[in-house]
Order: structure tokens, then C-alpha cells, then sequence
């Protein structure tokens, strides 16, 4: 949930992470991210490489060095990611894929529930080390500068989140 600590980066979590436990849903490798609703895609990370051990090294430095993550390196640590600005201000985030959609690029138009990418784990420190773990979709939905939720306690953001899924 938004808010949660991320004691590895020194920060704090800024979506939700949907993995294959915490859902009613099977949740793997390759499975298909829809959008959530009608938009135009601001960022679709096509040309992404995947994390090395000496990039996360460095990054684990400067953390340690600043005492907490900066925009850079929490922009790494979510990989390949594609952004829908959906109007007023509201754009959903969609990270950590495997790979993206096919005609999936800056400048499309999308509707509710197209394809958009495919579960992966890209930019987890587990992306190095455990390639076949940690498998999940990290969302976030952005409002203005600053993500759904922050610094709401968990009940409020739950709330939150519950609203904007609703039908």
C-alpha cells in the first residue's frame, strides 16, 4: 500500500504492488496489464535495459550516502513502466513489466482495459539476483506531484483506492 516502508531504498512505497498471493487472480511472469481507464500514454520505457549488479551497487551507495532515495534512483528501481495521463491531472503508473504491448508508445491513445504490458520484475534488486522472483505490477495513480494516498494512514488510503476502483 502507499505509504509502507521501503527500508531497502530508504524510502516509502508510492502505489500498490499486485502479486500472485495477494490477489484472487494468478499473477506471473508475462501476465497482461490492462489500463484502467481511457488515456494517452505519457511514457512507455521501450528502449529499457535491464538493471546490472553494478548500477544497483552504485544506487545502493548514493542511498546510503544521502540517507534516503532520490527521484533517479526510484525512478530505476521501477523499471520498465508505462504512464497514462488520463486528464485533470491524474496519470496511472504502471511498473516493474516485463515487457510492453505491442503498438504501445508515447502519444497513443488507449481505452479502459487495453493491453498495455505484461507482468514482470524489472528494476528489483531481485531482477538481478533472483530473476524468476518477486514477479508483480507496482501501480500507482498520480494526482498532481504527488501519488494517491500520501501521507494517509492506511485506512484512509485503502479508502481511496476502494473509490477508484469502483464501477
Amino acid at each position: 500500500m502507499p505509504n509502507a516502508p521501503r527500508e531497502y531504498r530508504q524510502g516509502i512505497h508510492e502505489g500498490i504492488d499486485f502479486y500472485d498471493s495477494d490477489n484472487c487472480v494468478l499473477i506471473g511472469m508475462d501476465t497482461e496489464v490492462l489500463a484502467a481507464k481511457d488515456g494517452k500514454v505519457t511514457r512507455a520505457d521501450l528502449d529499457y535495459h535491464d538493471l546490472t549488479a553494478e548500477e544497483l551497487a552504485e544506487i545502493d551507495e548514493r542511498i546510503a550516502a544521502q540517507g534516503q532515495c532520490d527521484a533517479e534512483a526510484l525512478d530505476v528501481f521501477r523499471g520498465r513502466q508505462v504512464w497514462i495521463d488520463h486528464g485533470g491531472g491524474v496519470v496511472t503508473r504502471y511498473a516493474h513489466l516485463g515487457r510492453i504491448a505491442e503498438g504501445i508508445r508515447t502519444g497513443v491513445s488507449v481505452r479502459a482495459g487495453d493491453l498495455i504490458g505484461y507482468v514482470g520484475n524489472s528494476g528489483t534488486p531481485e531482477s538481478i539476483d533472483n530473476p524468476l522472483g518477486e514477479m508483480h505490477l507496482h501501480f500507482e495513480i498520480r494526482v498532481g506531484d504527488r501519488y494517491l494516498g500520501q501521507g494517509l494512514s492506511p485506512q484512509e488510503c485503502r479508502s481511496l483506492y476502494e473509490k477508484a476502483f469502483a464501477p
